[in-house]
């Protein structure tokens, strides 16, 4: 149940667009990375977010850091 909260916001994701996927990748992306990273459970072996199709998304993520001066 470490990740539940995660998976509800995806499945609430998922009922609101009408099951449409797409819609919903970046709760898709946050239930990964939290299933990643709690790895002592065992959840989900470590992948880079990327080879998971979530590469744009990643790259949307760093460019929205404001750049620090």
């Amino acid at each position: 149940g470490e990740c539940s909260a995660f998976k509800e916001r995806f499945m609430e994701c998922l009922r609101r667009s009408g099951y449409e996927s797409a819609a919903c990748r970046q709760s898709a992306m946050a239930y990964l990375e939290c299933r990643m990273d709690r790895r002592v459970t065992q959840l989900m072996a470590n992948e880079p977010l990327e080879k998971l199709g979530f590469k744009d998304l990643i790259n949307e993520k760093s460019e929205e850091k404001p750049e620090k001066s």
